[in-house]
């Protein structure tokens, strides 16, 4: 019996690595078309672009904003490949410091943007840092893309601790979804937004459940259109301070 799980052990081993190594191979094979388009069209505006009548040059504008797009899906394929394969250095994290830097980088990249967010001290969970970082920048992103057209971007990231588990709060004053969709938020390119309202690759919420699905919790959401959303994210609690 022992001989058998080990050996399914290194099978499964095999295919994760596998797996891993086919999703890098198909990134950077798929990086270099990629780079070339991006290269032409950059040089074509530089050199004939005032040459372009309106048509063109709103030709030319698809093709950039196309591969800029296409980027930043290969760069999500490799974060949820990422997610599932990196090695985890699980130790005692103070939650509160990464929430907090997740929101400076967002304010950093829009600083014309009002923003009220506040971040509840003292949050700590045992993770890897570097991927609930990531899980954060997800969940933060997708409050603030779909806060658009709102006076503020309002964000309140709160918690509790129950036991041996933390449960995470975040809390935005977005467009919201449909609940009955909230089930699907999580798998893969579903959009619960158009394109026209913000909707992008359908990765980032896949992201995240799959980095808390390894950190050993889970994550679900609430949500009502035109209202917002709250997700809550369980994780393992920490031996340090206690959220009150």
């Amino acid at each position: 019996m022992g001989g058998q799980l080990r050996e399914c052990q290194a099978e499964l081993t095999r295919v994760l690595q596998d797996h891993a190594l086919v999703s890098y191979g198909i990134a950077h094979d798929l990086r270099a078309p990629l780079r070339a388009i991006e290269g032409f069209a950059a040089m074509l505006d530089a050199h004939s672009g005032d040459a372009l009548d309106a048509t063109g040059r709103d030709h030319l504008a698809r093709i950039r904003a196309a591969a800029a797009r296409m980027a930043g899906l290969i760069d999500a394929l490799q974060a949820l490949s990422r997610a599932s394969h990196d090695h985890l250095d699980i130790h005692d994290i103070d939650a509160s410091l990464l929430a907090d830097w997740a929101l400076v980088e967002l304010r950093d990249a829009e600083p014309a943007r009002a923003v009220e967010a506040s971040v509840q001290p003292g949050i700590r969970v045992r993770a890897d840092e570097r991927q609930l970082k990531q899980l954060f920048d997800h969940l933060l992103h997708n409050a603030w893309k779909f806060s658009a057209g709102r006076d503020a971007v309002r964000i309140v990231i709160d918690a509790e601790r129950d036991g041996d588990i933390v449960r995470i709060h975040v809390r935005d004053q977005g467009s919201g979804f449909e609940p009955r969709h909230a089930g699907r938020a999580f798998e893969p390119f579903q959009r619960m937004h158009g394109p026209d309202e913000g909707g992008g690759h359908g990765l980032g919420l896949a992201i995240a459940q799959r980095i808390a699905a390894r950190l050993g919790g889970r994550i679900d959401v609430d949500t009502v259109i035109g209202e917002g959303s709250v997700f809550h994210v369980e994780l393992p609690a920490s031996d340090g301070a206690r959220p009150s």
